[in-house]
């Protein structure tokens, strides 16, 4: 039997639940954001055991490459048989078990939105403001997030049950006019015989699953980075096992990587088109994520190390932070080969970056302020002039790490476009580039191939295909499917090779049914303030002790 949408019909639990869920489903955003600016943020596959398979948004083919791989909207991940995979997006991780699917139906700066349509799913929400939501939407129920914890699901279609745990924290289970809620140290198990009929009764032991999260979990706690950077850092835990931290007179706190000798940010790892961005950074190594879409590199005393920016600030996502050599015009430059088509280096301290995506101006100065130890007046200023030019730079250099040498970084057009490995395919940038005035933070404008998704050949996951088109149930609005690649490959032609925002049409999801019927209580909830919508209902459940951790994985399920 498989779980169905479960039936609308009010309950007693229904209506005391009622504030919690819509403490979560309703709160507005009051952040106003310009609706052609990308999110802040992205997730990041950081750990991928077995046979992992990807599907990035508006595409039919299924890849491996996989780590380090920036994911967005739209993006499905498969784990076969085996296979164990952990998704960070800030503070926040999400990790898969076996033969388990997930489609990301949204993220941006206040939302998480996951579809889950097959087999487990552990989730931990380190932080939620009040007007940030987490939500998870499966064929039974949406779950959302009420407070900060550690949640499982489990679609037992064998069964046809499905199980929502919270070792810590709250969840709201919503179908229909229905509502319930699973408080810290519970597990509820949902039928097709509605809400009211769960199953609700104390965690049972916990399983090689559980025992591999909560080993994850005391990683991410005992970071040292956390001293250094904000846990909304993503990427943040792997520095610590890969690198060590100094403080340098000039720059304050620098993260200095264990690298070989000759080595160059930007160098072991490749291009991928990647929309909204356009082409962004995939590096090879694995910590290779948080230096390469945050921050700056600099060079001191012969050795690259990586500049943070300000602790406190939550840092915005960039697709990668390099100066680009290879603009128009440049292909014919004395001395250039015909495979010399593209050239970088990484930007350094305190240099502005100007995406070439399109984003409101606003956007462009959170995203350098939040990377760098300016000034939001500085940023405008620099943007404004259109200066290149930074103080302490090698003469005749716009950029600091671009008379550097070993900085730059070349490779054919060929491995650009098609997603190879740079150290691979790594071909000597002319001299006469490296004095070009047509260098900036903007890419060659380079329209993508399918194949610029990822470098690695498709794969077939062992998978069914229906499983992505079976209807869930959704709290939160869900964005319109992806726009399809060949639709978004001809619109980056017509802007001369660069990222455009391309609309799909908004048509309803045929595979999301959205909760429409309020739960008892809408009109009083509605003349709360935001903020007192999520705490309404009962206080956040406690974090159990240790000893009840420890109790989780002492035994299989």
């Amino acid at each position: 039997m498989s779980i169905a949408h479960l039936p609308v019909a009010p309950t007693a639990r229904a209506a005391s639940a009622a504030v919690l869920v819509l403490a979560c489903a309703l709160a507005a955003p009051a952040r106003a954001q310009e609706s052609s600016d990308p999110p802040g943020r992205a997730a990041r596959i950081d750990v991928a055991r077995g046979a992992v398979s990807l599907q990035p948004a508006g595409t039919e083919v299924w890849t491996d490459d996989v780590l380090n791989r920036p994911l967005t909207t739209g993006d499905r991940l498969w784990s076969d048989r085996e296979a164990r995979v952990e998704v960070e997006v800030g503070s926040a991780a999400i990790r898969l078990g076996a033969e388990s699917g997930v489609e990301l139906l949204n993220i941006d700066d206040r939302s998480v939105q996951l579809k889950l349509t097959a087999g487990t799913l552990e989730v931990r929400v380190r932080s939620l403001g009040p007007e940030q939501t987490f939500e998870i939407d499966t064929p039974a129920a949406a779950l959302s997030v009420l407070y900060p914890g550690d949640y499982r699901i489990d679609i037992d279609d064998a069964a046809g049950v499905l199980r929502v745990a919270a070792l810590t924290g709250q969840i709201a289970v919503t179908s229909g006019s229905e509502a319930a809620t699973v408080d810290g140290g519970e597990q509820a198990e949902y039928s097709d015989q509605g809400l009211a009929a769960a199953d609700v009764h104390a965690l049972p032991p916990g399983d090689a699953f559980d025992l591999w999260v909560l080993e994850r979990n005391r990683r991410e706690d005992r970071a040292v980075a956390t001293r250094f950077v904000s846990r909304e850092l993503t990427g943040y835990e792997d520095l610590d096992d890969y690198g060590s931290w100094q403080v340098v007179d000039d720059y304050g706190p620098v993260w200095v990587p264990v690298v070989s000798v000759g080595w160059a940010p930007y160098r072991n790892g490749h291009w991928a088109w990647i929309a909204p961005w356009g082409w962004t950074w995939i590096d090879a190594a694995p910590w290779g994520f948080a230096p390469f879409h945050y921050g700056r590199w600099v060079n001191f005393g012969g050795r690259w190390g990586w500049t943070p920016g300000p602790r406190r600030a939550t840092p915005v996502y960039a697709p990668a932070l390099v100066g680009w050599i290879g603009r128009p015009g440049l292909a014919a430059a004395p001395g250039a080969g015909a495979g010399a088509a593209v050239g970088w280096f990484p930007l350094g301290w305190n240099e502005v970056y100007v995406p070439s995506y399109r984003a409101s101006s606003g956007y462009v100065r959170n995203l350098n302020v939040t990377n760098l130890h300016v000034t939001n007046e500085y940023v405008n200023n620099y943007v404004a002039s259109g200066a290149r030019a930074v103080t302490g730079a090698a003469p005749g250099a716009p950029f600091r790490n671009q008379a550097i040498p070993g900085a730059v970084t070349g490779t054919t057009r060929s491995a650009f476009l098609g997603a190879q490995p740079v150290e691979q395919h790594r071909t000597d940038v002319p001299h006469e580039w490296l004095s070009a005035s047509a260098v900036g933070t903007q890419p060659p404008p380079i329209a993508p191939a399918l194949q610029s998704v990822g470098h690695r050949a498709p794969v077939a996951p062992a998978i069914d295909a229906s499983l992505w088109s079976r209807p869930v149930v959704a709290r939160g609005a869900v964005p319109a499917a992806p726009v399809p690649f060949e639709t978004q490959r001809r619109a980056v032609l017509a802007n001369g090779g660069q990222p455009v925002a391309t609309e799909a049409p908004r048509a309803p999801r045929a595979d999301i049914v959205r909760v429409t019927t309020p739960p008892p209580g809408r009109t009083e909830i509605l003349q709360l303030a935001p903020a007192e919508r999520r705490t309404a209902g009962n206080p956040p459940p406690q974090r159990p002790a240790p000893a009840a951790d420890a109790a989780r994985t002492a035994a299989p399920r």
